[in-house]
């Protein structure tokens, strides 16, 4: 086995560019986007990056299923890969490592992600098979069946502050947006391929679709539009959210509590969710630098109650929002620092320092993500579906330096009437009750 001390330093002197070397010129990157006939989104941003990245997106979530089948959007991404009615799961995963592409499947509460990579030269190839896998799924029972191992491990190493997030999702608003984004253990292995099949079916089409490419050009994102085989509408549907607000507590034992708080947000798109993600940062994220104190609001507000994380957080949906706190700490400590977070959330102050902050750190996570093919190819798809165009990272930046002051408090106060939820994980001996916060 080579010794990594031999290739770290090769890799770093090729990696590291000389002061004697000019740097290169920045290219202006620009998002292209419109809707096709068929009524699929398509975007695309041709930077000249050696590597495409195209994502394939649906409106297929776990807020679409059924409430007799919670569980089965995350079965359909879990089988991404699997065999299809054209080739093996074996023969796709040969096919792409020859050409040296990667294929990944990633989603949340409103959409579905089916994400390729690969170099310009073998472009055309992996297409083949990402439509392939996106278009002729075929979920076989055994190999649905020797996937449970795959969700098992999913679910029983998810971090408890995901736990606590699912469950304030469930807390306030039930069905819908509340559906779990993973399927109950005592269900795995109990959701049909035929269920599975009817879903995709449902959900998987052409007017619940956006396409993305990053690398290439809008010729290239047509071609993959219309190579797809698929249902022209697809007949799955859900309810407006409605926020409920409630509380949702799951005893786990150990030593520390993990508790997310939150409030009624904005829904994407919005001036006011926009305002609120600055919000968000502003409230803290843990130290700036590593092993350094945090000196956040939220860490200011809950005090000197021994070691505890505490980070603001804002997610927006289609049609609805959750502006709150997650914070973990030490069981012991649980009843003072929760009733202090829920205070502090009930009556955020931030100060213009704090807001200009919490602006500057929004624009370093939306331009570091432009970084990450991945990321910003899943943010343009969901750009697509929420509003019908997509704006590139500069764009968003932007607009980021356009809210003030006032839009920040205007937002925090709307939010702030609302009902709080909460969702608990781990030891909650002394997690105060949410109609105690």
């Amino acid at each position: 086995m080579t010794s990594k001390a031999m290739v770290l330093p090769l890799v770093r002197q090729i990696a590291t560019r000389g002061y004697a070397q000019a740097a290169p010129a920045t290219r202006e990157v620009r998002v292209n986007s419109n809707i096709l006939s068929n009524k699929t989104f398509v975007a695309t941003v041709d930077n000249g990056s050696p590597v495409t990245r195209v994502t394939i997106a649906f409106k297929a979530g776990s807020r679409y299923e059924p409430q007799t089948e919670l569980g089965v959007a995350h079965v359909l991404r879990s089988a991404a890969g699997l065999s299809t009615r054209n080739a093996s799961a074996f023969m796709i995963s040969r096919k792409l490592s020859q050409v040296g592409a990667s294929f990944s499947a990633s989603g949340d509460r409103e959409f579905i992600y089916y994400t390729l990579e690969a170099t310009q030269d073998n472009l055309d190839v992996a297409l083949e098979y990402l439509n392939n896998i996106v278009s002729n799924q075929e979920f076989r029972p055994w190999e649905l069946s020797d996937n449970a191992p795959r969700m098992k491990y999913e679910i029983a190493s998810l971090a408890p502050q995901i736990r606590a997030v699912d469950l304030l999702h469930r807390a306030a608003y039930r069905r819908g947006l509340g559906n779990s984004l993973f399927i109950s253990p005592k269900k795995i292995g109990h959701i049909s391929s035929e269920s599975v099949q009817h879903y995709a079916s449902t959900t998987l089409s052409h007017s619940r679709c956006a396409i993305v490419v990053v690398g290439s050009n809008q010729e290239k994102a047509s071609i993959v539009a219309q190579a797809l085989q698929l249902p022209s509408s697809g007949d799955a549907s859900c309810e407006k959210a409605s926020y409920f607000g409630g509380e949702l507590r799951k005893e786990m034992g150990g030593d520390l509590s993990h508790v997310a708080l939150a409030v009624q947000g904005a829904s994407a798109g919005s001036k006011q969710s926009l305002a609120l993600a600055v919000a968000a940062k502003a409230i803290g994220s843990g130290p700036v630098t590593k092993w350094g104190a945090d000196n956040s609001p939220i860490a200011k507000a809950i005090g000197n109650v021994g070691p505890f994380a505490a980070a603001g957080f804002n997610v927006s949906y289609s049609d609805n929002g959750l502006f709150g706190v997650i914070l973990s700490v030490a069981k012991d400590e649980a009843a003072s620092a929760v009733k202090s977070a829920g205070q502090f959330l009930k009556n955020p102050s931030l100060s213009n320092e704090a807001i200009k902050a919490g602006k500057n750190q929004l624009k370093l996570q939306v331009l570091s993500e432009a970084d990450q093919g991945s990321a910003l190819v899943e943010s343009l798809a969901a750009q697509g579906f929420y509003t019908g165009t997509a704006k590139s990272p500069i764009e968003i930046a932007a607009e980021i330096d356009q809210i003030s002051d006032s839009d920040v408090s205007e937002a925090l106060s709307n939010a702030v009437r609302n009902k709080m939820s909460m969702g608990a994980v781990g030891n909650l001996a002394f997690v105060p009750y949410v109609d105690e916060v």
